[in-house]
Formats: C-alpha cells, sequence, structure tokens
C-alpha cells in the first residue's frame, strides 16, 4: 500500500498547472516554459512576458476557486496587451512610472537618476501598479525618446496615481500631525514624494516645510517640522520597518522645503538606537 501511495505521488497532476494552462489555451496564450518556483513566460505569438504566479498558486490551492483563476488571468491579459502596446512610446507611455530604489540596489542598466543621498529614482512600466518591470536597452533603442522623456511621462502618471490616493490627517503626538497616503497597490507608495505635485499635496495640510520618513516601499508618513525629542520617540519603528522589510529604503528624516530636500537626520541600524543629525536643525 505504501509503495502505491508513493508512486502516485509521483504521477500526481499538477491541478494549478493544468488548470492555468487549460485557460490560458482559451484565450490563444501559450506557456513557453516555467521553472520550478512557478515563473511562467508566455506568449500570444506577437509578444512574450513573464508572470510570477506562485501567490496565484498558493490562493488557488487553498479556496480551489475558479474565480481566483480567473481574477488572475484577466491580469495575464493584462500584461499580454501592455507588452503589445509597448512596441511604440506613443501607445506605451501610459504605463510609465518611477519607483524609488536604495542607490545601492540600482544597477547600471537601470533608467536612473538621483533623487537624495542614498536613494534614487528609477523608471519602471506596469499594468496594474503591482508587477513592475524596468525598462531594458531594446526598449529605449526601440523608442528611441531622450531619458529625460521618460522621466517627465512618469513624472505625469505618478501623480495622477497621487491626486487619486486617499490622505489621512492625524495627530501621532500632542500637537504633532503626520499624514499618510493610502492606495490600492502598495508598491509604489513611498515613490509618490518623487513626483512633482507633492509637495503642492502636502502644502494643503501641512505648509511648505514638512519631514518625511519613507523606510520602505509601502510606507510613507509625513510629519510637522518638529523636534528632535519627538522624532526620537519614532525612531524605533522607522528602523523596525527598515530591518523587517523586503525592499527597505532608509532610516532617514528628510526635511523637504521649497527649494530642496535636505537630509535632517537618521537611525543607526543597530542595537542601540541613536538619532544621528546630520547638520540639520529639526526645530
Amino acid at each position: 500500500m505504501g509503495g502505491k501511495n508513493k508512486i502516485g505521488g509521483i504521477f500526481s497532476r499538477d491541478k494549478f498547472d493544468m488548470d492555468f494552462r487549460s485557460a490560458l489555451k482559451r484565450r490563444s496564450l501559450t506557456v513557453v516554459s516555467k521553472t520550478d518556483n512557478d515563473i511562467y513566460e508566455i506568449t500570444d505569438g506577437t509578444s512574450t512576458f513573464k508572470i510570477d504566479a506562485k501567490k496565484a498558486r498558493k490562493i488557488y490551492e487553498k479556496n480551489n476557486s475558479q474565480k481566483d483563476l480567473e481574477n488572475f488571468i484577466r491580469g495575464v491579459e493584462k500584461e499580454c496587451d501592455m507588452e503589445n502596446r509597448m512596441v511604440s512610446f506613443t501607445n506605451g507611455q501610459e504605463f510609465l512610472r518611477f519607483i524609488v530604489m536604495r542607490s545601492s540596489d540600482v544597477n547600471e542598466d537601470m533608467i536612473s537618476a538621483d533623487f537624495v543621498d542614498g536613494l534614487k529614482k528609477v523608471v519602471v512600466y506596469t499594468s496594474d501598479d503591482t508587477n513592475l518591470h524596468f525598462i531594458d536597452d531594446a526598449c529605449m533603442k526601440r523608442w528611441a525618446v531622450p531619458r529625460e522623456v521618460l522621466f517627465s511621462v512618469a513624472d505625469r502618471n505618478m501623480c495622477k496615481l497621487l491626486s487619486r490616493a486617499e490622505v489621512e490627517k492625524s495627530e501621532v503626538a500632542p500637537g504633532i500631525m503626520a499624514l499618510e497616503f493610502n492606495m490600492k497597490s502598495k508598491k509604489l507608495l513611498a515613490s509618490l514624494m518623487m513626483c512633482n505635485d507633492f509637495r503642492r499635496t502636502v502644502y494643503k495640510h501641512m505648509g511648505s516645510k514638512f519631514l518625511v520618513v519613507a523606510p520602505s516601499e509601502n510606507n510613507l508618513l509625513v510629519l510637522e517640522n518638529i523636534t528632535n525629542n519627538i522624532l526620537e520617540g519614532l525612531g524605533n519603528v522607522i528602523v523596525k520597518e527598515y530591518t523587517k522589510s523586503k525592499h527597505p529604503l532608509t532610516t532617514d528624516v528628510m526635511l523637504f522645503t521649497p527649494d530642496d530636500i535636505q537630509i535632517a537626520g537618521r537611525f543607526s541600524v543597530n542595537d542601540e538606537l541613536t538619532p544621528e543629525t546630520a547638520g540639520r536643525s529639526l526645530d
């Protein structure tokens, strides 16, 4: 009996894989290849693109729901449509965004520009603001547009995202107000601070001088220009979020003014939390 079970296990069918491939085939999409960690390469005969199906598999195997699979397939169709439209800059520009990344995580193949000390702005494209793709050399050659144009269009699209984000103002300490931003996709949340409309949006609530902390890609907090002793109380939260995140950004405290962005202070990532001022007063 044990032998039968063992043999049966070897030949057991991968239901998710079978149902996924069948659903793709009904939409004239074909799997080119698949890795052991559920990265599928898919083609419609014109464009080829990769999809990470790990999360979809987990949801499907938990719920055994065709509806969950259909929702995932709709996302695949959007990816396919985007890839086809990315052939030309005119059709592909609506998918452009930029993300904030640590300078140490950026490589020379990425379309990047300096933001503030330790952080860079990197151009990506996306169909759903969650699955992000870097622009490659082939795309740059095909489009033949200056890098500055890519950043300008990406900024315009990021400003649209910011305009749709929910802005919540709350008191985080006696007399100290903070702003938090919420939107459907958290992947681009911290990146909102780099778009041109960010200051204007914050001005309505905070005035023209404020602090920003962004310990990870999905955490962005705007604070009034407060004193060091108040900020120290947030230090543990900032460092904890930075160290536990899969995509950490910075423990720096950024001071936004009408003219520039300065590093007002930073928290060390070690056992003893110590704020280190960078020559800028938080008063």
